[in-house]
């Protein structure tokens, strides 16, 4: 079985001149993490796609093409997908990157010949993929569904008379951010005026959405989803480890998280809860949740992540079993787990 990894931004497809640091850094760690894990499953080559602007490949047990240019990647991907039997994409949000991907998958796909066994996409559908992308209309839909997730707003930086919702503190974030980007914590009238500069010299404009803040802890969770919809896996719960300057940048985990066993319970439950909620979730799914100080054993979903995430840098350590062969292949036995404590950065 021939499987073609793209990571978006590792992989040549970011356009800008410089690479965005923080997306290259945790990519390439997924990349590479995940392309060694299916390499190894038996009867399984792997191809992908390398920037040359990153210089030497540290990827290993894989076929690679370099690319020098978005354009050349472009070119790249189309190729590669019509030659493989199933394409896995890394790719953030923003932009609408991971989308694009999946609708050139499509498009490649439908336009080739038919082929004795289909190509598999092992993501979302694309309806999934727009709603969970954009913060704002997956907050209503989540709402609407009982699912428990902070009240959400739009946001305009450049409206100087635009001011916060709430009182207390507030989160000031992109609709469509991945990684952390261009976060900002809003406590008082200093931290909006910085906030609404610093993102008034983004090169391109964005829209932007609040929250309000949740004091409590930092969680994540991954479900993996069969493509008939139901749940294959929910994995062990992971603690966030993030910046405390504000702007939350990711910085990894600890998993197991260092909560009881009901919030345990609890979180995998809403993680389930929100994934079901939104139909066409399928492959692996990264749901992003708070456990309030105020309120532990009420966990709140943040968000939905439709793709691979930093996340199984931990997992994969946490089992000596494969990962990616459990979302692969339907007859693989559930993934058994260690008792001890892992924690990775990125």
């Amino acid at each position: 079985m021939r499987i073609f990894v793209s990571e978006f931004v590792c992989g040549g497809g970011w356009p800008g001149v410089r690479l965005e640091t923080s997306l290259a850094r945790e990519g390439q760690s997924m990349l590479a993490a995940l392309t060694e894990d299916i390499a190894e499953i038996p009867g399984h080559h792997v191809v992908t796609t390398w920037d040359t602007r990153l210089g030497s490949c540290p990827l290993r047990n894989c076929d690679v093409r370099f690319v020098d240019s978005a354009v050349d990647e472009l070119s790249q991907f189309r190729e590669l997908v019509r030659d493989s039997d199933a394409v896995w994409v890394i790719a953030p949000e923003t932009n609408g990157e991971l989308l694009k991907r999946a609708l050139l998958f499509r498009l490649v796909n439908d336009t080739e010949p038919p082929r004795s066994a289909p190509r598999r996409f092992l993501g979302a559908s694309d309806r999934a993929i727009q709603l969970a992308s954009d913060k704002l209309p997956l907050a209503v839909w989540l709402r609407e569904r009982s699912i428990p997730t902070p009240e959400t707003l739009p946001f305009n930086p450049a409206d100087r008379q635009s001011e916060v919702h709430w009182s207390g503190p507030t989160i000031i974030k992109r609709r469509d951010g991945a990684g952390s980007q261009d976060m900002f914590l809003v406590r008082d009238g200093f931290d909006l005026w910085n906030a609404r500069h610093e993102l008034g010299r983004l090169h391109e404009p964005q829209t932007f959405i609040q929250q309000p803040f949740i004091a409590g802890k930092a969680l994540s969770v991954v479900v993996l989803i069969a493509e008939d919809g139901s749940v294959l896996e929910t994995f062990p719960v992971a603690e966030q480890h993030l910046s405390e300057d504000g702007h939350f940048k990711y910085r990894g985990g600890r998993i197991l998280a260092d909560i009881s066993p009901d919030s345990v319970r609890a979180v995998q439950q809403l993680a389930e809860q929100a994934c079901g909620a939104v139909p066409g979730l399928t492959g692996y799914i990264g749901c992003d949740i708070v456990l309030p100080d105020t309120r532990p054993a009420e966990p709140i979903l943040i968000e939905i992540n439709p793709r691979l995430t930093s996340s199984y840098l931990g997992y994969r350590q946490l089992t000596d079993d494969n990962i990616p062969a459990r979302l692969l292949h339907a007859n693989t036995p559930a993934l058994r787990w260690k008792s001890k404590v892992v924690t990775f950065t990125v």
